[in-house]
């Protein structure tokens, strides 16, 4: 297992790959990118929390048909229930085709206190062994500000 360095956003804390790559990209909290030594995609981690109150039920069913209807051949593999210590998640898992690769996407997304946070973890199909166990780790330790 890679080596691990705090990374902070405006609203959570979680540990990355020391070796990966944070940067800012404008409407999401944080982008972290493999080292560019990976070829072919770099697999990648992105945090985003925005305004929201509704229930996590709504959240992470915007997230599956946002996925289904803005993406090209992709494929449900799982929604199931996330519990995350700010309250219950959902942790969504699907691919889909981008050029002429298959991409494997993992959002572990959760509402709390007005906001609603997502967690993406996208590598290509061939890449996921590589660092299935890696973006499981990270999710483990996503950590609202002012939350012990």
């Amino acid at each position: 297992m890679s080596e691990f360095v705090l990374e902070t956003t405006p609203r959570l804390d979680f540990q990355r790959p020391t070796d990966w790559l944070p940067s800012q990209v404008d409407g999401v909290d944080r982008v972290v990118l493999a080292p560019p030594s990976w070829g072919g995609f770099r697999p990648s981690l992105v945090v985003t929390s925005q305004p929201y109150d509704g229930t996590i039920a709504k959240l992470s069913t915007f997230a599956m048909a946002a996925a289904m209807g803005d993406l090209q051949h992709t494929y449900l593999i799982a929604c199931e229930i996330w519990q995350h210590p700010a309250g219950t998640g959902r942790r969504i898992e699907y691919t889909h085709r981008l050029d002429d690769q298959v991409l494997h996407v993992q959002r572990w997304t959760f509402a709390h206190h007005g906001y609603a946070i997502d967690f993406t973890a996208t590598c290509a199909t061939t890449q996921l062994t590589s660092v299935d166990p890696m973006f499981d780790h990270v999710a483990r330790t996503l950590q609202l500000r002012g939350e012990s």
